[in-house]
């Protein structure tokens, strides 16, 4: 590809991006921030040919929907929709503007899109694979945990993504003789009704698929699993940097990367249909030590092993 710099189309334009995010705000800043490198690196500088338009809403649908069509008035030049449940809502509020999908998650099960390598109309991204390591996950409570029988699965139940991650894990939990239950949440006030009927059945373990709803509620959800001792398994190392026992997934800075690099081929010409989506190749394993202290886990050698962090 061609230096940024060796291409002079549309001489003083200002690229306009809209981000349409959501979660607690150091989920936010992060991807923020890898967003603005990523397009650094590529020539797009913020204040000189670059401007990006924050919508941060808090998951509430109708904020939701205030926000998408808030940047559909504007006519950003392309909309940067994180996760899914902002890229079904965008995909429906506009057929012209390209959308670039921060970490879709069952993209092709979920018909967010129907072909990965040719999506077709006005979307591409990136897609986090988090549904097919959700098996991964279970296996990893299962190393941590010798005796586990039952653990639980919370998440949104409205987002899109959420039935397809609950299979996996079932599957999973089926082959390794673990009982998947489901934690089915809609907005923050469900939380803490939905953990505590969870736990009238003896639970060993919560599984904690990533929404924008889980990520601002994860602090409701960490102080319950201390409170009755049930260890949480996470996809993403800013929970286990806040109290989540261990977490597999993806690394953030690859996500930002990529769509980066997408959002510039789509400057330059490319249509968002016709760009593959991107699946995730870099993933880490994070353990917190202080959790499993406080859970009176025995860290086992094997797993410490393959740890990529450990934090004290």
């Amino acid at each position: 590809m061609a230096p940024f710099g060796s291409f002079a189309q549309q001489p003083g334009k200002v690229w306009r991006v809209g981000f349409l995010g959501a979660g607690a705000a150091p989920a936010t800043a992060s991807r923020v921030e890898g967003l603005r490198s990523g397009l650094r690196n590529l020539g797009y500088v913020e204040g000189k040919n670059l401007t990006i338009e924050y919508r941060r809403t808090d998951d509430d649908p109708d904020h939701l929907g205030e926000a998408i069509a808030d940047l559909v008035r504007s006519r950003v030049d392309i909309i940067l929709a994180v996760a899914n449940k902002q890229a079904f809502l965008a995909k429906r509020a506009t057929t012209t503007i390209p959308i670039v999908v921060w970490g879709m998650h069952g993209a092709l099960d979920t018909g967010l899109v129907s072909n990965l390598q040719r999506p077709g109309g006005n979307l591409t991204g990136t897609e986090s694979l988090a549904p097919e390591i959700d098996a991964k996950r279970v296996e990893l409570l299962r190393q941590l945990i010798p005796d586990v029988r039952h653990i639980a699965a919370v998440y949104d139940a409205g987002d899109q993504g959420s039935a397809v991650h609950l299979r996996f894990a079932q599957m999973a939990g089926q082959s390794l003789g673990i009982r998947v239950s489901p934690v089915e949440v809609r907005r923050k006030d469900d939380f803490a009704s939905a953990l505590l009927d969870a736990r009238r059945n003896q639970l060993d373990g919560l599984l904690i698929f990533t929404s924008p709803l889980t990520v601002i509620s994860w602090d409701e959800i960490r102080k319950f699993s201390v409170a009755h001792r049930i260890p949480t398994v996470c996809e993403w190392r800013l929970l286990t940097v806040n109290g989540c026992l261990v977490s597999y997934g993806p690394r953030i800075a690859e996500y930002s990367e990529r769509n980066a690099a997408q959002i510039d081929k789509i400057f330059r010409g490319a249509s968002a249909g016709d760009l593959p989506v991107e699946q995730m190749t870099k993933f880490e394993l994070i353990i917190n030590e202080t959790a499993a202290r406080t859970f009176g886990i025995t860290l086992p050698r094997s797993v410490l092993m393959r740890a990529d962090e450990v934090i004290p």
